[in-house]
């Protein structure tokens, strides 16, 4: 558990240092996560390359971790905050719906969990049941009721006396959450988070000595709300499931991320003057969980409740269901087929005999490689509820829906079947001509398209697919019909590029 980076940030107001009356300083340390999705147990670091790739992560060497952080400089001196997405993502961490995993993560002893995108995902009143019941320490503040007052399910902050701050931490959910999950999700009001967190800074007055956002906005956002708000010390972000080895600064504003799926954890230590309450200097490191924890530092009710999940799931989830003769990867550029893509959607359009099919490319959660696989393995890869569905699209509207997947309009890009797509290169690609079943797209012709139920709803900005009117739902789920690929024998992925860029 030594995999680590640091970094050491100037810039904040000097201590000072003189041989007599030397200002006396307290240390304030902030561990983080984000994006853990369910991750009860290590999985392989198949990025590391080689033949046998280490286990890394999982919530039971996080809990291990946080506990040996909090022994070495004391518990009243840590906050721990996590920048949401808890449970969505594997078989663990759907057992009633997400709930029995969010109780493992409240055991870890999170003081503040932001509420992410994918908490919505079984609906607003399934979470609020899961957050009350399970005990969260949730955090939101950008999110309104239609009366315009902020949700009653979790408070806009929570404030805390550490290594003698008082610091309040603030949640913050990317607005484009209505578009990426449970159509529930569009009853709510989203509030630019820049806009909401000068509100809640407001509101706070002087009251406390230090502001810590906790984000589930991506990257590039969290940069805006730096330059927003260029007094902020550090941003704890989550939601693009960014590896932030050493941070990034937007001026003078660290922003931490640490990937996904508990593999990591960041600390950042913070000096300060007890007089003046002002930072003086500052130390940022992550942690990669490489290594199990030393028996004195387990955490054993987490280990159990984990033990538990895993041992429900295993016996169905570990059974081999065929072999891939080739890797199974997800596309490296937008403008890209992949192989994930094309077997999927390819699978889709022999299920149902329609003319084409796509598939939301965020759906695909993660490459598989040549060898046996497993029923975990596709629950991996398709982790979503979705199902099948059959759909009626007139060609200029068909080719509307993929102009959003090229030009970027939508929220995330397609992998398709039965469709060549041709499109212009540069930083604005453009879609220029589409075939369907190797004939030129015809505007008036009504095509048969099959997706998944995410994308039918009007998901990921789709809001065409959502207002037209299904022909057939199939309640397979996306991974079964994928599962039913391998019944043939060792599967080789087809590796053909259906977008052609000019």
């Amino acid at each position: 558990m030594r995999s680590s980076a640091w970094i050491l940030v100037a810039g904040l107001a000097a201590a000072s240092a003189c041989s007599t009356g030397e200002p006396e300083e307290g240390h304030l340390v902030i561990l983080h996560t984000n994006d853990i999705h369910g991750q009860a147990r290590p999985r392989r670091a198949t990025w590391l390359g080689g033949e046998d790739p280490p286990l890394v992560g999982g919530l039971p060497r996080l809990a291990a971790a946080i506990r040996a952080v909090r022994a070495e400089v004391g518990a009243e001196n840590v906050l721990l905050v996590d920048g949401g997405d808890w449970s969505q993502g594997t078989p663990e961490g759907l057992v009633d719906k997400g709930a029995a995993f969010v109780e493992a993560m409240v055991a870890v002893g999170y003081d503040a969990m932001c509420v992410g995108n994918h908490e919505l995902d079984h609906g607003v009143e399934s979470m609020r049941a899961t957050i009350q019941g399970a005990g969260v320490p949730a955090v939101l503040a950008n999110v309104r009721e239609a009366d315009g007052e902020r949700v009653d399910w979790a408070p806009a902050l929570r404030v805390f006396e550490r290594a003698g701050l008082r610091v309040g931490v603030v949640g913050l959910l990317t607005p484009v959450t209505p578009s990426i999950t449970h159509a529930d999700a569009k009853r709510v009001h989203f509030v630019d988070p820049a806009e909401e967190l000068g509100r809640v800074l407001l509101e706070l007055g002087d009251t406390v000595d230090l502001v810590i956002p906790a984000t589930h906005l991506g990257v590039d956002a969290d940069r805006e709300l730096a330059r927003a708000h260029p007094g902020l010390v550090f941003i704890a972000g989550g939601h693009s499931h960014t590896f932030l080895r050493e941070g990034v600064l937007e001026g003078e504003v660290l922003i931490g991320q640490v990937g996904s799926k508990a593999s990591a954890y960041g600390r950042l230590d913070l000096w300060f003057d007890l007089e003046t309450r002002e930072v003086t200097r500052r130390e940022y490191r992550v942690t990669s969980l490489m290594e199990e924890p030393e028996d004195e530092a387990r955490a054993e009710r987490v280990e159990e409740l984990c033990a538990a999940l895993v041992a429900q799931s295993d016996a169905v989830m570990s059974e081999v269901v065929g072999e891939l003769a080739a890797p199974l990867d997800r596309a490296r550029s937008s403008m890209e087929s992949s192989a994930a893509g094309n077997l999927i959607t390819d699978a889709m359009v022999e299920h149902f005999g329609a003319d084409c099919a796509f598939q939301n490319r965020g759906g695909i959660r993660c490459d598989l490689p040549k060898g046996p696989v497993t029923r975990r393995d596709l629950f991996e890869i398709l982790p979503f509820g979705n199902h099948l569905v059959l759909i009626e699209l007139r060609g200029e509207h068909l080719f509307g829906t993929l102009r959003q997947a090229v030009e970027g309009t939508a929220h995330t890009g397609l992998e398709v079947s039965g469709l060549s797509l041709e499109v212009s290169a540069g930083d604005s690609p453009k879609l220029l001509h589409v075939m369907v079943g190797g004939a030129p797209l015809e505007p008036e012709r009504l095509y048969r398209v099959v997706t998944n139920s995410f994308l039918a709803e009007g998901g990921d900005n789709y809001i065409l697919l959502g207002e037209v009117e299904s022909l057939s739902h199939d309640p397979i789920l996306l991974r079964e019909l994928l599962e039913r690929c391998f019944e043939g024998g060792a599967v080789t992925p087809p590796t053909d590029d259906r977008y052609q860029v000019r």
